[in-house]
């Protein structure tokens, strides 16, 4: 071969050179060289080769980028901006809605790669003109939901998403008739049920009962977020295994925060939530946003936001931060940020937008050994990539998409935290540099030229 054709053959747009890639398919780990061209993986190669760009990984971890299935980025630049400094290449929409305005932005170039599920609970319901969350639907109005639920997935939708605790009108003729629209695609349906604590495993037996009907796969909502209070999460994990021991597909997700934030007028805060939650009070709550932010609640300022402001955002300490490590060690649950409504805007919303993936890999796997460190990407790369029948990601390997990250994983940390305690936006430690499609867009913590890299994708 002359020195010309072997020039071209080992000359890449990028480069990553010296560092360890972690192989999640055959769970080792390797040392390789990688080759970038035009957005894909062309070659893994223990051999140097040269690129236009070259990133030196030596003493790192190279791993797929980090795929959340569950957050409520949909569309919004600052929240993905947040999102990729921790790691995250693609997000899936949740139960928000991801409207046309921000689906022509994400076309137009966005952040990161992203995805929607159909939202039940703020689309579908509202398409056919049913604004109190409270009213069933009648058969006329699910037939028209069923619907457009067939127009969604036609046009590539991931799952259809139900938010029951925020619906409470929903009805399982509801459930069941769109659960049926989702096996007819061979898509999961993601619900958050209709209660939290020891209240929500009574509800555990109506999305199984959809499952058994339908066969259906069914993914349960942010455990932590809704089981992890009141000492339920023991007794939520064994209904979870019996389903599944009668060979229903049936996984969760949960987050890595012993807290999480809400609007203060949701249904969450209905009367009698306090007992749901166990030994907890109003004094639990962090006000997040307004005039008060900074301040935990009482009674009496929690009934006026509640009836005048219900968009305030408040921090709810009521979680049993043990409840994380027993959620992490099962195989069927993986780990999604379900970053909220914000941060849309700097310094506002909560910190899993900015650092669940390095308080995973930091905290849980480093620090506290929950879990290995293979578990732990597994459960952010492949094995949602497989879930959720997203293509080309998940996995390094020739011929995939080059999403990447490069990360110490002596150092990796989160530092985001909840207003009132530090700012949830600030990014974490020990990341070296993130590819989105084969272009860097963060290097050492920071955004690069390259921060429209991402995609609008399709199941």
């Amino acid at each position: 071969m002359s020195e010309k054709k072997n020039n071209q053959k080992n000359s890449y747009d990028m480069t990553i050179m010296n560092g360890t890639v972690i192989d999640v398919v055959e769970e080792k780990y390797v040392k390789k060289n990688i080759g970038i061209v035009n957005g894909k993986i062309e070659k893994l190669t223990t051999e140097k080769i040269s690129g236009k760009e070259v990133i030196d990984a030596k003493g790192l971890l190279i791993s797929p980028g980090f795929i959340d299935f569950h957050s409520h980025v949909d569309g919004n630049s600052y929240s993905a901006a947040c999102l990729v400094k921790q790691g995250g290449t693609t997000t899936l929409g949740g139960e928000r809605e991801l409207s046309s305005k921000s689906i022509n932005r994400v076309e137009d170039g966005f952040v990161i790669n992203q995805g929607f599920s159909i939202s039940q609970s703020f689309v579908l319901r509202r398409a056919v003109g049913i604004t109190n969350p409270k009213r069933p639907a009648n058969s006329e109005e699910i037939s028209a939901m069923v619907d457009l639920a067939r127009r969604f997935m036609e046009y590539g939708a991931f799952a259809i998403c139900f938010g029951l605790e925020l619906v409470p009108g929903t009805s399982f003729d509801e459930i069941l008739a769109l659960s049926k629209v989702a096996k007819e695609y061979e898509r999961p349906i993601m619900v958050h049920l209709r209660k939290d604590g020891k209240e929500a495993l009574q509800y555990f037996e109506e999305i199984i009962q959809v499952a058994e009907l339908t066969g259906v796969s069914v993914q349960i909502l942010q455990l932590m977020y809704m089981v992890g209070i009141g000492g339920a999460m023991p007794m939520a994990l064994e209904i979870i295994e019996k389903a599944r021991a009668k060979g229903l597909d049936i996984m969760a997700d949960s987050g890595v925060y012993a807290a999480y934030s809400v609007c203060i007028g949701t249904g969450i805060f209905e009367k009698g939530w306090e007992k749901e939650y166990g030994d907890t009070s109003t004094e639990d709550l962090l006000i997040s946003s307004g005039i008060h932010v900074g301040e935990y609640c009482n009674d009496e300022l929690f009934e006026t936001l509640r009836s005048e402001f219900p968009e305030t955002l408040v921090t709810a300490f009521v979680c049993d931060p043990e409840a994380i490590s027993m959620a992490l060690k099962k195989d069927y649950v993986y780990v999604s940020t379900n970053a909220a409504d914000g941060p849309h805007y700097p310094g506002i919303g909560a910190p899993e937008v900015a650092g669940t993936y390095p308080r995973l890999l930091g905290k849980y796997v480093r620090g506290k050994k929950v879990i290995s460190l293979m578990e732990a990407i597994k459960k952010i790369t492949i094995l949602p990539a497989k879930r959720f029948g997203i293509r080309d990601i998940g996995y390094i390997d020739e011929g995939m998409n080059a999403d990447i990250v490069i990360f110490d994983e002596n150092t990796i940390i989160d530092r985001a935290d909840f207003i009132g305690i530090g700012r949830p936006d600030t990014p974490p430690e020990g990341i070296k540099a993130v590819i989105v499609n084969g272009k860097k867009a963060v290097e050492n913590g920071c955004l690069t030229e390259n921060i429209h890299a991402g995609c609008f994708i399709k199941r």
